[in-house]
C-alpha cells in the first residue's frame, strides 16, 4: 500500500498513466478488504499533514478518488462518520478543498451516510467554504453535494432549514459559469419545493433574478452542449416556483417587457406567462392594466408572428388566472376589469374592420375568450351583437370578410374551451358556449357569404370556413342544420367554378369525414357516385362538359373515402361502376376503369401509412369479386375483347390486392392461399363470386405456356398473393422443389413477357421466403441453377428462350442475395461470364440493376422477404473486385457491359459505402463517359455529381479530364447527348462552384462560361434552364489565389 501511495504523489505531471495505475491498484486492494481503507488514509498521514500544499492537495486527491470508484457497500457507518468528519475538519485548508469537496460529494452518495453527516457535512461547507473564492470545478463539487443530500436528506435538512437556505444564497451569489447555473437553477426550484424560505424569499429572489433575461451563447463546438435555452427554461422553473416572488418578481417583469430588445421581451412574457398560475388572481389584479398595456404593444405592433404568438399565450394565461378569481372570490371583478380596456381597444379598432389593426383585434378576442367560460361570456355579449349590426350595414365585400374573420376567430376560441365534435374538452361539459345565443345570425351570415354573387372570393371562402367551423363546435348545430351546412359544401364542389372555393369545400368535407362520417356518407358520398358515369351514353363528350369529369369526382372521392366507415361504402360502389362500364365501354376506353380501381389503390395506400385497422376485412370482401371480374372474362368461348383484360387494370387490381394481403395475419393468408390455388393452380373457379353474365367455357390454366394471352397474363394476380405471403404462411402444395420448376419451365418456354415476369417473381419470392433451413439449397444449387444455365449457353436455343432463361437466373439471383445466401454470390460471378456474350450480355449486365436494386412490388420488407442487414454492403465488396478486374481484361465492346454493371451497383449501394471505396473506381467510372450509351452516361454523371458534393477533395483530384468531358456531353451535337445526359452533365457542372475551392476551379471558368452559351441556345426548355442555373453559379464563383 505505502508503495503504490508513494507512486502516485511522486509521479510527475507527464506520468499520468502512472498514477492511474496505481489508483486502480489502490481500489482494487482497498474493495477487497476494507480493513485497508484504515490502512490507506494512515499511509497518507505524512502527506496529509505535509507543509507543501501540492502534496496535501494530492493526497487528499488520492483518498477522495478511491472513494469515488469504490465498491461502498463494504465500509460501515463507523468508517462513514468518520470520513465525514475528517473531511470536514480540514475544510479550512484552501489548498484541499477541491478535492475534500469531491470526497464529501462521493460519501453523500454511500449507503451508510446518515442524516446526522449530511447536516454536519453541510454546516461545514457552509460555515468554511467561501464557495466563489474557488474555480468551477470546485464549485460544481457544491452544487453536486447539494443535489445529492437534497434528494436524499431533505427531511434532516429542514431541521437547519432558514440557515441552509441563507448559506446556498451565500454560495450562489456571483456565480457565472452555465454549467454551474443549470445545476442551481435545478436546486433553487427543489429548495423552494423543499423548505422553508418565508424569512430569506427576497434574498433568494434577487440571486435568482439577477440573471434575467439569460443572455448567454455557446461558444462554437461547446462540448457541454448547453444551449440559451436550457439556461432560460431553468431560470423560468425557479422563478416560476413560489407565489412568494410574486411583488418582487412582476414589476421587473413589467419593466423588462417594455424597455427590452425583442429577445428580452419573449423572455419577459414567456416567464410571465409560466409564471401566472403559480403567482394567482391577487397578485396579478394589481399589475392588471400594466399587463395589457405591454402586450398589446407586442401584438398590436408585432415585429414578428412569434413574438405576436408569444403575447397571444400571455394574454390567454392571464386571463385564464384571473378569471380563477371568479369562482374563489365570488366576484367578477378581477378579470371584467382585466377585459374591459381590452375589449373597448379592440372594438374601437374593429370600427374599421379593413384596416392593418383590426386582424390582431381579433386574435387578441380570441385569446381572451378561450381563456374561460366567465371571459369567454362577457366578451361574446360584449362584441358579437356590435359586430353583428357592422356586418348587417356594411355593404363592401372587404369589410364584410373581416368581421367574418373576427366571428371565425370566436369560433375557433369555442371550439378550443367548449371542445369539437371530435375532440372533447377538458373544461366542465355542462358549460355551453355564449355563441349560442347567435347561432341562427352566425348560419345565415354565412351561408349568404357562400351564396353571394360577388367577385370577392375571399368572401365565399370566409362562409365556408365558417360553416364548417359551426359543424365541428360540440352541440352548436342540429342534425338537421350539418345536413344543410354540408349540403353547400357538396354543391361548390360539384357546381362551382371557383377553384379555391372548390378545394377549401373539399377540404372542409374531408375534414369531417373524420369527425362525423356517418353524415358525409349520407350527404356527400351519393351526390358524388350520381355524377359518375355508368355507361358508354354517360361518357360522351356533352354529358362530360355538363358536369365534373370523373377523375375531379374520384379526386374528391379519394380525400374523403379514408375513414373506415366511408371507405366501406366508396368500395363497393366504385367496383359496382367498374362493372357496369366494363359491359359498355370497348376494350380500348381504359382510361376510366382505370381511374376508378386507381381511386381504391390510392385510398388503400392511405391507410396502410396511417395504420387503419380495417384493412383485413376487405380480403374476403373484395378481393375475390375484383379477381373474378379480371378472370371470368377470359374463359368465355369467344375470348372476345374486355376492358378488365388490359394489362393496366391488371397491375392495379393486383396492387389492391397486395396491401390487403400484407395486412392479415398468417391465418387468414393460409385460407387465402388455398383459395388462390385451387383458382390458378387446378383451374376451379367455382370459389370465386360469380360475376353476372359470365359462365365459365373454357379452362381457365394461366400458369400454362399454351394457355390464352388474357389467361397468361392474369398470372400478375397469382405472383402478387404469392409476393404478399409471410415466411410463416403455408403453401398448400405437397412439392415445392417440383412446383418451383415448373414454374421456371414455363417462364422460360413462354413467348408471354407479362406471364414470364410474373412467374419468375413467383419462383423468386418463393425461393427466398420458404428456403427455411435451406430446405431448397441443394434443389437451387444442384437442379434449378445448372438447368438455367444450360439454357442460357444452348446457342442452338432461340435467343428468345436464352433470355428468359436469364431472366429467371437473374431473379433468382435477387433472391439469394437479399438473404445473403452463398449461392446468390455464386450466381452473381456467372453472371459475369455471360457479359461476353452477345446479345445476352447487355441483358445481364442490366440484371445488375434487378439484382441489387430495390423493387415496389415484389421482394420488399413490406411483403415480409427475407433481407439481411448490409447485404449491399456485402454484395459491393464481393462484386467490385471481379468488375474491375472483368473490365481490365476485356474487350471494349464487353467493358461497356461491366461499366453498366458497375454503374448499377453504384447507383444502389448507400453513399457512405460508395464515397469510401470510389477512388479505385475512378478511372472505369471516367471511361464510362466515352461510350454512346446515354443511360450509362446520366448514371455516371449523377455518380460524379455525388462525389462533388460530399467528397470534393476527390473530385478536385480529376478536375482536368472531367470537367471537359462535362462540357461535351452537355454539348446536343453529339445524337447521344441525350436531354438526360446533358441536364445531369450541367447539374454536375453547376455543383461544382457550391463545393471546390476557387483556386481549383479557376483555370476552367473562363472555358466553361464559353461553352455553355451553346447550351443557353439549346433546343429543349429544360436543358437551358439547367444551363442558366449552371451559368450564375460559375459567374458567381471569385476568390484569391
Amino acid at each position: 500500500m505505502d508503495r503504490l501511495i508513494s507512486t502516485f504523489i511522486l509521479a510527475q505531471t507527464d506520468s499520468q498513466e502512472q498514477a492511474d495505475a496505481a489508483i486502480q491498484d489502490i481500489v482494487k486492494d482497498v474493495g477487497s478488504n476494507p480493513g485497508k481503507l484504515l490502512s490507506l488514509v494512515q499511509g497518507l498521514g505524512e502527506y496529509l499533514t505535509s507543509d507543501e500544499a501540492f502534496v496535501r492537495s494530492k493526497a487528499t486527491s488520492l483518498l477522495s478518488t478511491t472513494l469515488a470508484t469504490l465498491d461502498q457497500s463494504k465500509i460501515n457507518a463507523n468508517s462513514v462518520t468518520v470520513l465525514v468528519e475528517f473531511y470536514c475538519d480540514r475544510l479550512t485548508d484552501q489548498a484541499c478543498v477541491p478535492e475534500l469537496l469531491k470526497g464529501l460529494l462521493a460519501l453523500s452518495k454511500f449507503d451508510k451516510f446518515t442524516g446526522a453527516d449530511c447536516v454536519k457535512a453541510v454546516k461545514a461547507i457552509l460555515a468554511l467554504v467561501n464557495v466563489q473564492t474557488y474555480q468551477q470545478t470546485a464549485r460544481h463539487f457544491v452544487f453536486l453535494f447539494f443535489e445529492s443530500v437534497i434528494n436524499r436528506f431533505s427531511q434532516s435538512l429542514r431541521s437547519i432549514s432558514s440557515d441552509f437556505v441563507f448559506g446556498f444564497i451565500q454560495c450562489l451569489d456571483g456565480e457565472k459559469d452555465p454549467r454551474n447555473l443549470l445545476l442551481a437553477f435545478t436546486l433553487i426550484k427543489k429548495i423552494i419545493q423543499e423548505f422553508d424560505i418565508a424569512q430569506h424569499v427576497e434574498d433568494l429572489f434577487e440571486v435568482t433574478f439577477c440573471y434575467f433575461p439569460i443572455t448567454f451563447r455557446p461558444p462554437p463546438d461547446d462540448p457541454y452542449g448547453i444551449t440559451s435555452d436550457h439556461l432560460k427554461i431553468g431560470l423560468r422553473d425557479c422563478l416560476s416556483a413560489t407565489p412568494y416572488f410574486a411583488k418582487f418578481a412582476l414589476p421587473l417583469l413589467l419593466e423588462k417587457l417594455s424597455s427590452s430588445s425583442g429577445s428580452a421581451k419573449k423572455d419577459s412574457m414567456e416567464t410571465i406567462a409560466a409564471c401566472a398560475p403559480v403567482y394567482g388572481s391577487s397578485a396579478l389584479t394589481p399589475y392588471a392594466e400594466e399587463l395589457w398595456s405591454g402586450l398589446q404593444n407586442e401584438i398590436f405592433h408585432a415585429t414578428g408572428d412569434e413574438l405576436e404568438q408569444v403575447a397571444l399565450n400571455t394574454l390567454q394565461v392571464i386571463t385564464t388566472e384571473l378569471s380563477m378569481g371568479v369562482s374563489l372570490g365570488g366576484s367578477n371583478d378581477p378579470v371584467e376589469k382585466f377585459l374591459h380596456p381590452i375589449i373597448t381597444d379592440c372594438m374601437t379598432q374593429l370600427q374599421k374592420p379593413e384596416l392593418k389593426l383590426a386582424k390582431p383585434s381579433g386574435k387578441i378576442l380570441k385569446a381572451c375568450a378561450m381563456a374561460s367560460d366567465p371571459a369567454c361570456t362577457s366578451i361574446t355579449l360584449a362584441t358579437i351583437p356590435s359586430l353583428l349590426s357592422q356586418y348587417t350595414s356594411s355593404e363592401q365585400s372587404t369589410r364584410k370578410k373581416a368581421l367574418l374573420d373576427v366571428l371565425l376567430d370566436f369560433l375557433d376560441a369555442s371550439r378550443v374551451l367548449y371542445g369539437s365534435v371530435d375532440k372533447p374538452t377538458e373544461h366542465d361539459t355542462d358549460f355551453v358556449t355564449p355563441l349560442l345565443t347567435f347561432k341562427d345570425r352566425f348560419f345565415e351570415l354565412f351561408t349568404n357569404a357562400i351564396m353571394s354573387s360577388n367577385e370577392y372570393s375571399a368572401l365565399r371562402l370566409a362562409g365556408v370556413k365558417g360553416l364548417q367551423g359551426m359543424i365541428l363546435l360540440r352541440g352548436f348545430l342540429s342534425e338537421s342544420e350539418i345536413s344543410y351546412a354540408i349540403q353547400y359544401f357538396v354543391r361548390i364542389v360539384l357546381e362551382d367554378p371557383d377553384v379555391e372555393l372548390q378545394e377549401t369545400a373539399l377540404n372542409s368535407l374531408a375534414s369531417l369525414a373524420l369527425s362525423m362520417p356517418v353524415v358525409v356518407r349520407s350527404m356527400a358520398l351519393p351526390a358524388f357516385f350520381k355524377t359518375l358515369p355508368t355507361s358508354q351514353n354517360d361518357m360522351e363528350v356533352d354529358t362530360v362538359i355538363q358536369r365534373r369529369s370523373p377523375e375531379y369526382i374520384l379526386n374528391a372521392i379519394t380525400k374523403i373515402g379514408l375513414e373506415p366507415t366511408l371507405f366501406a361504402d366508396v368500395v363497393p360502389q366504385i367496383l359496382e361502376k367498374v362493372e357496369l362500364i366494363s359491359k359498355d365501354l370497348g376494350s380500348s376506353s381504359v382510361g376510366y376503369p382505370i381511374s376508378l380501381l386507381t381511386t381504391i389503390l390510392v385510398l388503400l395506400r392511405s391507410k396502410a401509412e396511417k395504420g387503419h385497422s380495417d384493412l383485413p376485412q376487405y380480403l374476403d370482401q373484395f378481393v375475390p369479386r375484383l379477381f373474378g371480374m379480371c378472370i371470368f372474362p377470359t374463359v368465355t368461348a369467344d375470348d372476345a375483347d374486355h376492358i378488365m383484360k388490359n394489362p393496366e387494370i391488371l397491375d392495379i387490381v393486383a396492387g389492391i390486392a397486395r396491401i390487403i394481403m400484407t395486412h392479415v395475419d398468417t391465418g387468414a393468408q393460409n385460407e387465402f392461399a388455398k383459395a388462390i390455388f385451387n383458382i390458378f393452380v387446378a383451374g376451379n373457379l367455382s370459389v370465386l363470386p360469380p360475376i353476372t353474365g359470365y359462365i365459365q367455357q373454357v379452362p381457365f390454366t394461366p400458369l400454362q405456356a399454351d394457355a390464352r394471352t388474357s389467361q397468361q397474363n392474369a398470372s400478375v394476380l397469382f405472383a402478387t398473393v404469392i409476393d404478399g405471403c409471410r415466411q410463416q404462411t403455408t403453401l398448400p402444395i405437397d412439392n415445392l422443389q417440383q412446383f418451383s420448376g415448373s414454374l421456371v419451365d414455363v417462364a422460360v418456354r413462354t413467348p408471354n413477357t407479362i406471364q414470364r415476369a410474373a412467374l419468375s417473381k413467383s419462383v423468386a419470392t418463393v425461393l427466398n421466403k420458404f428456403n427455411k433451413g435451406n430446405v431448397l439449397q441443394v434443389f437451387i444449387s444442384q437442379t434449378l441453377v445448372p438447368e438455367l444455365q444450360s439454357r442460357i449457353r444452348q446457342d442452338q436455343t432461340s435467343f428468345e428462350e436464352r433470355e428468359a432463361a436469364l431472366i429467371m437466373y437473374i431473379w433468382i439471383t435477387k433472391a439469394m442475395v437479399l438473404s445473403t445466401n452463398a449461392i446468390g454470390y455464386d450466381m452473381t460471378g456467372e453472371l459475369m461470364t455471360i457479359f461476353s456474350v452477345p446479345r445476352l450480355g447487355k441483358v445481364a449486365a442490366n440484371g445488375f440493376s434487378l439484382v441489387i436494386g430495390e423493387q415496389q412490388d415484389v421482394l420488399t420488407k413490406e411483403t415480409f422477404a427475407v433481407i439481411r442487414l448490409l447485404y449491399k454492403q456485402r454484395f459491393f465488396n464481393y462484386c467490385i473486385p471481379m468488375l474491375v478486374k472483368g473490365f481490365e481484361n476485356s474487350s471494349d465492346e464487353v467493358r461497356h457491359n461491366f461499366l453498366v454493371a458497375l454503374s448499377h451497383v453504384l447507383r444502389n449501394i448507400p453513399k457512405q459505402v460508395l464515397l469510401t471505396e470510389l477512388p479505385p473506381l475512378l478511372s472505369m467510372l471516367v471511361h464510362s463517359l466515352t461510350f454512346p450509351d446515354p443511360e450509362l452516361k446520366t448514371s455516371t454523371i449523377e455518380t460524379f455529381q455525388i462525389i462533388t458534393n460530399d467528397a470534393p477533395a476527390l473530385m478536385a483530384e480529376h478536375l482536368s479530364t472531367l470537367t471537359p468531358m462535362l462540357i461535351g456531353l452537355a454539348n446536343a451535337n453529339d445524337s447521344t447527348n441525350t436531354l438526360k445526359v446533358r441536364m445531369a452533365a450541367l447539374k454536375c457542372l453547376g455543383a461544382q462552384p457550391k463545393s471546390l475551392p476557387f483556386t481549383a476551379l479557376r483555370p476552367y471558368k473562363a472555358r466553361v462560361l464559353k461553352d455553355l452559351e451553346k447550351s443557353l441556345d439549346d433546343r429543349k426548355r429544360l436543358v437551358r434552364r439547367e444551363a442558366v442555373e449552371c451559368r450564375s453559379q460559375w459567374f458567381a464563383l471569385t476568390g484569391t489565389l
